[in-house]
């Protein structure tokens, strides 16, 4: 079967049949945000990866190799985010062309500098390779949590209040602004939101720390496609309500310019890099009381059901809509 045919998720279910085998020290393998191995009777290891790979994921003509290498980086903080986790160390796997200029390597590597000592990460090591064509930037993160307060994309139950960080879409619109060759300026809110994403570490610390989660995942792949992991995992189903999307004022100004539907880039848009995460009924009151000690949102967007992968998305009469995207997908 092809991969175009298998697509990604089912790949991944492929791969993970195929290291089925199980070691003692491990928690969490494959299927969620990081992988979790235990150190100690307290005390976990996080380990994730990610890839990315020139004309897929960025273009050179549409960014700095600065802005490239925090955003590389930031990629895998969002991930150890998500499960609530302190990032430590970080290698990096660079794949590059022999002409390529040394100061564009130097520059990428200050931007991963950067971005990982902002949230206490160090380069420990790495590889590098020449490449026929493409740059691709592969980097695995470790950090550490405490195994009780670990989150994971399972754990959400029927009653739970589905939450969100900060605003969502505002990536997917500037890469659409981008595409379409529109305000390449690296000051337009819309395009740095794409180009140098803020990972929510502290957020995702915080959320475990006070226990306030059933589940938690970071929103890479899009908003819909990244809560059917949830519901997926969870064995539940949810509605969300289009009224509450958090919507920053640059993404309600500009988007009908950009995008055909108002609410897809929000919905569907991928590299957000906010939490999605589910709340009890008896921890509504204090994810509430801490978000008003943030400086970006925190939004009640949805409810867990017990219609297991079902997903309802309602206007603001009530009313479900039809989204035929599904989010970011390879393959």
């Amino acid at each position: 079967m092809e991969l175009k045919k298998l697509g990604e998720f089912g790949l991944i279910d492929r791969i993970a049949r195929l290291a089925s085998r199980k070691h003692p020290s491990i928690i969490q393998g494959i299927g969620d945000d990081a992988a979790v191995l235990r150190l100690t009777e307290k005390e976990s290891l996080l380990i994730t990866t990610d890839l990315l790979t020139e004309g897929i994921h960025f273009e050179t003509s549409s960014t700095t190799p600065y802005l490239l290498g925090k955003k590389s980086v930031a990629a895998n903080l969002s991930d150890i985010a998500a499960m609530g986790g302190t990032p430590l160390y970080y290698v990096v796997s660079l794949s590059i062309p022999p002409r390529t200029p040394y100061e564009f390597i130097q520059k990428l590597y200050q931007g991963m500098r950067a971005q990982a000592q902002q949230y206490g990460a160090a380069l420990v090591g790495g590889d590098t390779t020449a490449s026929a064509a493409p740059i691709t930037i592969s980097i695995a993160l470790m950090g550490t949590a405490r195994t009780g307060t670990v989150l994971y994309r399972h754990g959400a139950r029927r009653g739970d209040a589905v939450y969100a960080t900060g605003f969502l879409g505002d990536a997917a619109l500037g890469l659409l602004m981008i595409q379409k060759g529109k305000a390449l300026s690296g000051r337009n809110r819309l395009i740095r939101r794409h180009l140098d994403p803020v990972p929510r570490v502290e957020e995702g610390k915080a959320i475990s720390r006070l226990r306030l989660a059933s589940s938690m995942i970071d929103i890479s792949d899009g908003l819909v496609a990244d809560l059917r992991h949830i519901l997926e995992q969870s064995h539940a189903g949810a509605t969300l309500r289009l009224s509450r999307l958090p919507l920053s004022a640059p993404y309600k100004k500009l988007c009908k310019t950009f995008s055909d539907d108002f609410y897809v880039p929000a919905l569907c848009g991928g590299e957000d890099y906010e939490l999605l995460f589910t709340v009890p009924p008896r921890k509504r009151h204090a994810v509430e009381t801490w978000a008003r000690t943030l400086t970006i949102p925190i939004t009640h967007i949805g409810e867990i059901t017990g219609n297991s992968g079902k997903l309802k998305i309602l206007d603001d009469r009530d009313r479900e809509v039809a989204i035929s995207k599904r989010g970011f997908t390879h393959f």
